[in-house]
């Protein structure tokens, strides 16, 4: 399937690219340090939080969990800024853990984060965001951690509760309005041997939308054997069908404008071939900005192609493809997604992905 670092807020100006781009030297040698260390301070803490979690809300067996670790790399080579001059190449590496705390038949507990680690180059000339008129960060942060618990009744109802707290901006934990919470109360009621209600509750400190309020979901889980598993509702939607034994086709989609789609094909046993699509956004709250409601988003849409080689304990993903769409704004809303925004050329990605399960 992430401290401190670049540029923030200047009187109006960018600060000159020379000057900036001594200081990013160290700090992306610095960065990288800090990634391996926060890895391993943090190897019973850090996961995949909302995928693990999401998993959990729909599974109907408790104390099966395992030890997962995720490592990524992705790159995007360098690409020009529309109307700006200048080009953008990212660097990106991710980290996931999930570790099981205490599990049994009936009671699991388990610990969960994940850290985002992005630079983002644009050489000699920065990129503008071209409303707040301040120079595109060149680090981007996100960590995010928390636990999971689940109980399960004698009449087979399961009930949990999911908690993350981080923060996601070019300097992490900067201040109060750096600092992102989430929390989710879930309740799976089983309807018949396959089939399940799933209740939700979910709070955010910030969502585009009712944020800070307690938003209700539900969603019915549809299993009538184990080649199709459909989820309906609100606040996700997925589909996993396979059609023969070797081919596998996976949709998600999360409101408002995140959609994943994947077609797996297994050669032999170990080894996997796939394409996908995937609309996807990440956002910031980058550190100093003048409003504290608005956030740094990231949006783009990807073409991949790739394999997998997966062993008992071991994974390892190698893929690539075509990255369109792409572009970043400052604003509260996607409806402000013109006013202050840096549009980016299409371009080709790659992906390197290691994985390990206990």
């Amino acid at each position: 399937m992430i401290q401190p670092g670049g540029p923030t807020v200047t009187d109006g100006q960018a600060c000159p690219r020379s000057e900036s781009r001594q200081k990013r030297e160290p700090v992306r040698q610095v960065s990288g340090l800090l990634m391996l260390l926060l890895g391993a301070m943090a190897f019973p803490v850090l996961v995949p939080a909302g995928a693990v979690a999401q998993e959990q809300w729909l599974s109907p067996t408790l104390g099966q969990l395992q030890l997962r670790i995720d490592f990524r790399e992705t790159y995007y080579p360098n690409e020009r800024v529309r109307q700006q001059g200048t080009e953008l190449k990212i660097f990106e590496e991710r980290l996931g853990l999930s570790v099981p705390i205490w599990q049994n038949a009936s009671d699991e507990l388990s610990f969960s984060g994940s850290a985002r680690y992005q630079d983002l180059d644009t050489g000699d000339t920065p990129a503008i965001l071209p409303g707040a008129q301040a120079p595109l960060p060149g680090n981007l942060w996100e960590i995010k951690f928390g636990p999971t618990y689940r109980h399960k009744f004698d009449n087979g109802w399961i009930a949990g509760l999911n908690a993350t707290v981080g923060s996601a901006s070019n300097e992490p934990f900067h201040s109060i309005h750096e600092v992102t919470a989430r929390a989710t109360a879930f309740l799976r009621v089983p309807q018949g041997e396959r089939n399940a209600w799933i209740f939700t509750l979910n709070y955010s400190n910030y969502q585009e939308y009712f944020s800070g309020l307690p938003v209700p979901g539900i969603d019915f889980l549809y299993s009538p054997n184990d080649n199709f598993t459909l989820v309906f509702g609100f606040p996700f939607t997925s589909l996993e069908w396979k059609p023969f034994e070797k081919l596998t086709l996976q949709i998600n989609y999360t409101p408002v404008r995140t959609v994943k789609a994947k077609l797996t094909y297994e050669v032999f046993r170990p080894l996997r071939v796939y394409a996908g699509f995937d609309w996807d956004d990440d956002w910031y709250l980058r550190a100093n900005r003048q409003d504290t409601d608005e956030r740094l988003f990231y949006y783009e849409k990807r073409l991949t192609g790739g394999i997998r080689f997966d062993l008992r304990h071991v994974g390892f993903e190698v893929s690539g493809g075509y990255a369109f769409d792409r572009f970043y704004f400052e604003a509260e809303r996607y409806r402000d997604r013109n006013e202050n925004r840096i549009d980016i050329h299409s371009g080709p990605f790659v992906i390197g992905k290691i994985s390990l399960r206990f």
